[in-house]
């Protein structure tokens, strides 16, 4: 069973803080709410508890659960069945929930651009915001087909938000290398097409590293690929991203030499990495957000591998 330090070390500190004791019971609750995903009612905690230590409370179970979402461990939700559930906060993605109000089932979802949008009208009137939560109620397809409710297995979100931003990263990389095998073919400049071939060769490395990043994530939890989409973006936002090849032609010939290509690859580099550095200012901090900083580091530092080649070719 995972113990995370930093949460047990803010959990610590609280009680410090408030003139709480820390207690075997508590730690014990701490535990075992760190080691169970979902959505988690007081009775799921209690009952999870007692096989461990018949001893344990209900309130104190109860009174530990509202610490924990006072320290920032724990966030309260409710899914339109009268109980309050607690569901991971710290170093988990913020996000939103789609319930079925017959089953209860909830599907978890984040999406920037519903975040701009709120940000917008917050600004707009001069509001001042403490916290907000988005959910939509409905009856899921399986309710409204009466076909038997499945489980869904219960998966870890900030895992599912780093598999989701990988995801994002392979996207875009993919897109590039399309672009710059296109533009290569297309190439009439000798010189300019061996700067774009080459940049396919280093797209294809990133996207073999990106790959193996995912497959990394994938292993750490069983059956985290069939998990639901948890990170939600625009694709046609990555494809902005992209230049059109049919400005670079001149009467119908694409010719570009060696420093047009060299200005093309750069500009395309430039604009990814500073919409990933902007994206990921947009979500607090997660392995997730993490991925999609260094995504932007990378691009920045393959345009300074670029700009060195350049250098030492004029040399």
């Amino acid at each position: 069973m995972r113990k995370l330090k930093e949460e047990t070390e803010l959990f610590y500190s609280y009680l410090r803080q408030n003139g709480l004791k820390k207690t075997y019971q508590k730690d014990l609750i701490l535990e075992t709410f760190l080691n169970t995903e979902g959505h988690l009612s007081v009775e799921d905690i209690y009952a999870l508890v007692k096989k461990r230590d018949k001893k344990v409370g209900v309130v104190t179970v109860f009174r530990t659960l509202k610490s924990l979402t006072a320290c920032g461990i724990a966030r309260e939700i409710t899914l339109g069945d009268g109980l309050t559930r607690f569901e991971h906060s710290y170093h988990h993605p913020h996000h939103h929930h789609i319930v079925c109000t017959e089953c209860h089932r909830a599907i978890e979802f984040v999406c920037p651009e519903l975040e701009r949008i709120q940000d917008e009208i917050i600004q707009r009137y001069h509001f001042k915001p403490i916290h907000h939560r988005f959910q939509t109620y409905g009856i899921c397809e399986d309710c409204r087909e009466h076909r038997p409710v499945t489980e869904i297995q219960k998966h870890d979100t900030e895992r599912i938000f780093a598999r989701d931003a990988v995801k994002m990263a392979l996207a875009m990389e993919n897109r590039c290398l399309q672009f710059y095998r296109d533009a290569a073919r297309r190439n009439q400049d000798l010189g300019g097409r061996e700067v774009l071939q080459r940049m396919v060769e280093e797209v294809e490395a990133h996207i073999a590293d990106l790959n193996a990043q995912l497959e990394e994530i994938v292993r750490q939890e069983k059956n985290l690929e069939r998990a639901p989409i948890f990170l939600h973006f625009d694709p046609c936002e990555l494809e902005a991203l992209i230049p059109d090849l049919s400005k670079y032609e001149t009467d119908g010939e694409f010719r570009l030499d060696v420093q047009a290509s060299t200005e093309l690859a750069l500009t395309l580099n430039s604009n990814a990495g500073e919409f990933f550095r902007k994206y990921a200012e947009s979500f607090d901090e997660t392995r997730g957000k993490q991925i999609l900083i260094k995504f932007a580091e990378q691009e920045a530092a393959h345009n300074d591998l670029v700009r060195q080649r350049v250098q030492e070719t004029v040399v």
